[in-house]
């Protein structure tokens, strides 16, 4: 079985008042990408996903 672990995406967070959701985005579809080029079974996040509530 083949598991990725990934944390603390914090998706929302700007940094010095900049979004960052096209880096955020990039960051998941490279992810995805990863998961299906290397046929991960899970993906383990454990940290804060999103930055806001």
């Amino acid at each position: 079985m083949r598991l990725l672990h990934t944390s603390d995406w914090h998706l929302g967070r700007s940094f010095h008042r900049v979004g960052l959701l096209d880096a955020q985005a990039d960051f998941l579809d490279h992810l995805v990408a990863t998961v299906r080029d290397r046929e991960v079974d899970a993906v383990l996040v454990a940290g804060d996903v999103y930055d806001r509530a």
